[in-house]
């Protein structure tokens, strides 16, 4: 009766849990700030809520991070009773912007909730977010039944697994109801994106907001960068005087090695060109809420708004100097977890300039074997190229040739995802011609694809002949150094194709199985136990069939003797109903570890191998 007792009242808490559930928008790098601080960036706000007919923020925030936002936390309450909204500006935006292009931006935010017709979707959201909650995540409520199922008292401890085996049943219902619903809900997401964008273009104008969509797109991947490379910087005992200076920097070679102009006293009408082919498929992801930036420039055409600017401000000039290094200081907190503050030294903003360019032909493939090396290159039989003559095989033809390859293969792989109900897609197009979800054209694709492969490995066979004539010619001293460089590539690529994806499949299985909150009997612990035993086993002679030479040229001494003290350690082989928690531990660690120092072998040797052949062709500029 207790147990009758406990199932009626959770299983009635976990159907009125969600009028109580509240969903908090936490950001730990967000800094609040208010009008006598930024006086300037406020009345930038109050005049984009004027014209776009939106109240002004509760709270304005900004953070390091190339986004703006509203937000606010939701309740179930909420749909009655609507909360005001916070606002963050992120600083990353504030790079090679304007003024005009930063007010469009927010504009584009107030957008979603300025006009009666949208503030439906707000209440959809929110609803959205309730029935998630109760759909999909985990709380209080599923710790308490957890810790009932493994009551000691039996029969007690059984009412607790129908409890959960109960409630695992409504919310498979839910997220089967969620789903359905949500097909509609992300299609009128989108659509709102649109509106949103339409609102922002009919008060700043297609031009300037236009300019502002692809900037960001350029701004968010060079804020990455800076953040990894100040890492690294970081790594060596140095640091720089301001992260947003750095962050230009690095902003301004990226654009130049693409031959892009980026400034904020100039609009940019186009992305970064793509160097690559078209895809052959094109697909309507059910869950995309967000449309490319291509669509998104290609809707504004209905803007009808005539509005010109003429004068172009920075967004900097909206902040006052010791703001914008506050919010630098969390970001460089960030990067900088691997060594202590005060013992960094500071390097001027030409010094950073330098070390990162050094550091960026250190850790990229010369551009004009990028295409060519950067890649799975496809392994062939060394021994049956001989070192005749032949001509360069760094081509125009030939890299186009690599292109279409890989643009096919990452097509195939869409094609397996949608098969496999990996990828949801409202419709999917194949050259252009509209295609079946359930007669998708993966056989027709797979040949193209071997067309292409028979030509690519011609390429790479043509690359390794190439290299062996040109040593044979000039310096046989390097025969054995491109052989070894071939060596460490062929190793690491074959045991990174083979092993991967399938031990993380395994491992993350046992995970699962281990955090299931079940009562197991001593020969059910044993039976996993040698599960336990049969990964380790593999990870094992995965590992010692290493090559040690090669890997301890990448990896640190402590690595490669974590790997050999691992392959040596006997298994736990004991008919005991314990399971050694640290011998998993330390197999999901040596897995982790041996897999890094493949993929960085892998990249270094690429790296090395495009510097050997620019030096072999600096020195034979013509082969006779």
């Amino acid at each position: 009766m207790v147990g009758g007792i406990g199932f009626s009242l959770m299983f009635g808490i976990y159907l009125v849990k969600f009028i109580f559930s509240r969903t908090i928008n936490n950001n730990e790098s967000r800094r609040l700030i208010t009008e006598t601080e930024c006086p300037q960036l406020f009345q930038a706000i109050r005049e984009v809520a004027l014209e776009t007919q939106c109240p002004m923020p509760k709270k304005v925030y900004l953070s390091p991070d190339v986004n703006a936002c509203v937000f606010y936390n939701t309740s179930f309450w909420s749909i009655f009773f609507p909360v005001k909204k916070n606002l963050e500006i992120g600083l990353g935006l504030f790079n090679a912007t304007n003024t005009n292009e930063l007010k469009g931006i927010l504009a584009h935010e107030f957008g979603h909730f300025s006009q009666k017709s949208m503030k439906v979707g707000s209440t959809v959201y929110i609803a959205n977010t309730v029935i998630y909650n109760l759909a999909f995540q985990e709380d209080k409520w599923d710790k308490w039944v957890d810790e009932w199922c493994v009551i000691p008292i039996q029969s007690l401890a059984f009412f607790g697994k129908f409890t959960r085996i109960f409630t695992n049943l409504v919310k498979r219902i839910l997220q089967y109801m969620y789903r359905v619903v949500n097909h509609s809900y992300f299609k009128l997401s989108r659509q709102m994106e649109y509106d949103a964008d339409r609102i922002a273009c009919d008060y700043i104008g297609k031009d300037v907001f236009a300019s502002a969509l692809y900037k960001i797109e350029i701004l968010a991947s060079s804020f990455n960068v800076t953040k990894e490379a100040l890492a690294n910087l970081a790594e060596e005992k140095k640091k720089v005087n301001n992260f947003f200076e750095a962050y230009q920097i690095i902003t301004d070679i990226i654009t130049q090695n693409n031959h892009l102009s980026i400034s904020y006293q100039s609009l940019m009408d186009q992305e970064i060109p793509t160097l690559y082919p078209p895809s052959r498929i094109v697909i309507e992801n059910t869950w995309d809420t967000h449309p490319s930036t291509e669509k998104r420039v290609s809707h504004l055409t209905s803007c009808n708004s005539k509005k010109k600017v003429t004068s172009f401000v920075s967004s900097w000039t909206l902040l006052p100097e010791n703001i914008k290094l506050k919010v630098a200081d969390i970001v460089e907190k960030e990067v900088q977890t691997s060594a202590e503050a005060e013992t960094l030294k500071t390097i001027s903003n030409e010094a950073f300039r330098q070390w990162y360019l050094e550091y960026y032909r250190n850790n990229i493939v010369i551009e004009k074997y990028r295409y060519f090396l950067n890649r799975n290159i496809l392994v062939f039989d060394r021994s049956e190229v001989a070192a005749n003559k032949i001509d360069t095989p760094f081509t125009a033809a030939n890299c186009d040739v690599i292109k279409e390859y890989e643009v096919a293969l990452n097509d195939c792989n869409t094609l397996y995802k949608v098969y496999y109900k990996q990828i949801e897609v409202e419709s999917i197009r194949y050259l252009n011609e509209e295609c079946s979800i359930k007669a998708l054209p993966i056989k027709r694709h797979e040949e193209y694809v071997g067309t292409l492969s028979v030509k690519v490995k011609q390429i790479d066979k043509d690359i390794y002949q190439y290299l062996m004539y040109c040593c044979k010619l000039n310096n046989n001293a390097l025969t054995n150094e491109i052989n070894s460089i071939y060596d460490a590539i062929f190793f690491a690529q074959t045991n990174i194709k083979e092993h991967d994806s399938e031990l993380d499949m395994r491992i993350n299985a046992l995970v699962n199985e281990l955090n299931r909150p079940v009562n197991r009997t001593d020969e059910e612990i044993i039976e996993l136990k040698k599960m336990i035993n049969s990964l380790t086993n593999d990870i094992k002679k995965i590992v010692s069939a290493g090559n040690w030479n090669l890997l301890s040229t990448v990896g640190d001494t402590k690595m490669i003797e974590l790997l050999q003290t691992f392959v040596q350690s006997p298994l736990d082989e004991s008919t005991n109903s314990v399971i050694d928690t640290e011998q998993i531990n330390t197999m999901i660690q040596v897995k982790v570890i041996y897999f890094y120092l493949l993929k960085t072998l892998e990249h270094k040797s690429k790296i090395r191998l495009g510097a050997k052949i620019e030096e072999i062709e600096r020195n034979l500029p013509i082969i006779d």
